[in-house]
């Protein structure tokens, strides 16, 4: 009977409480893998929401529940907060065959079970490495940082190199690794559904911007993701292009941020383009991408965290073209499947928004390239597949 039983495979998370790319990445990943494996996974904490959407899908998420990573309690008292970790997942773990870890400080507590274990790192842990992010903040959020970071950075090093394998996004992630890690990575890449995110005719949408050419843009409000650099070359486009609007929308809620924004917009003289409109339902998001006539991603290009782009890959898959900062040249064919940019050069950023804006033929092209090269080489079942080998050779490794 023993024999017979499913396999176990438990993910390790810090948190999941948004629908960030990364929850929908653990998602799509785990509902596939389910099919063969008994998949369960253990976060600090989790909404209520993302509870549901795992749950519908079979699989569990056990919560610990006292303290979590996102405070600063749990770092002043990060030894004792990770012995608790720890503990508590080593117990929920007795009988897991494989483990997959997130970033620190999953990574240590998993190098910690005697157990075989994936280290999934779609970048090295940013508040330890990603200095544009970092720069970001306020000062004393900075200092606490480098604290934190002189303090416990070493950990971060040795648990990923406990990792038997280390998964990773693609070229640009796995350079990040052998820079800080010492070691490359298999490449899973990311997938995008791609009978959900396709062209689909909007028949109707907000009044607002009929007759406007409509330029998407997707935020959390940190630095890495280049809302500030967006909003400079707006007024520089508007010169260019009449009838424009500005939609952005965001994952993350900031108010303090967002009215940072606006102010400048005000200054700039294009607050009255630009429209903040939240957080978009996940099924109106192929409506969403297919009223825009380009989606603009202007992460700051020397931040690890612009090195992948959900919103880029599904933008494509809705046959959108997409203005994306450089960092990353795998997802976007520059001048094909749409343009590639320095966002800090505002000029150079007007200018390939209003080139696509002003070429209906070339936008057309960009989003037929767009949605084939996301068809072929962006697909949640190859990525789960990379995963599966992954954990079936750990398997039989320890078997043998």
């Amino acid at each position: 009977m023993t024999a017979n039983r499913k396999k176990s495979v438990t993910w390790l998370y810090s948190h999941l409480l948004f629908w960030t790319g990364g929850t929908r990445f653990i998602l799509e990943v785990t509902r596939r893998l389910h099919q063969s494996f008994d998949v369960n996974i253990i976060v600090e904490k989790s909404s209520p929401e993302v509870k549901k959407e795992f749950n519908r899908y079979g699989i569990e998420v056990k919560e610990i529940g006292f303290s979590t990573s996102t405070s600063p309690f749990y770092w002043l008292f990060f030894p004792w907060m990770l012995r608790i970790d720890e503990k508590w997942i080593k117990r929920e773990t007795e009988n897991s065959d494989v483990i997959i870890s997130g970033i620190f400080p999953m990574n240590v507590v998993a190098s910690r079970l005697n157990k075989p274990t994936i280290q999934n790192c779609w970048e090295p842990f940013a508040f330890f490495y990603d200095t544009p992010m970092i720069k970001g903040f306020t000062l004393p959020k900075r200092l606490f940082i480098k604290i934190i970071a002189a303090l416990y950075s070493h950990m971060d090093i040795t648990g990923t190199g406990k990792s038997d394998v280390i998964t990773t996004l693609n070229h640009a992630t796995e350079e990040w690794l052998r820079k800080i890690y010492g070691r490359g990575g298999v490449k899973t890449y990311m997938g995008v559904d791609t009978d959900f995110f396709r062209p689909v005719t909007v028949t109707s949408h907000d009044k607002r911007w009929t007759g406007n050419k409509i330029i998407m843009h997707s935020t959390d409000y940190t630095r890495l993701k280049g809302t500030a650099y967006l909003i400079e070359a707006i007024p520089i486009v508007t010169r260019r292009v009449k009838d424009i609007k500005v939609i952005i929308t965001h994952t993350v809620e900031n108010k303090n941020e967002r009215n940072r924004l606006l102010r400048r917009a005000r200054e700039l003289g294009v607050d009255k383009v630009i429209e903040f409109i939240g957080t978009l339902p996940y099924e109106k998001l192929p409506e969403y991408y297919s009223i825009a006539d380009l989606v603009a991603f202007t992460g700051h290009p020397e931040s690890v965290g612009t090195t992948a782009s959900l919103t880029v890959l599904e933008a494509m898959a809705c046959e959108t073209p997409v203005v994306r900062s450089i960092g990353c040249n795998e997802e976007v064919e520059d001048g094909v499947s749409g343009i590639l940019v320095d966002p800090r050069d505002r000029v150079k950023l007007a200018g390939a928004i209003t080139e696509i804006l002003q070429d209906k033929t070339l936008a057309q092209r960009m989003g037929i390239e767009g949605r084939r090269r996301v068809s072929t080489l962006y697909n949640w079942d190859h990525t789960c597949k990379v995963f599966s080998d992954i954990i079936t050779g750990l398997i039989e490794k320890r078997k043998g």
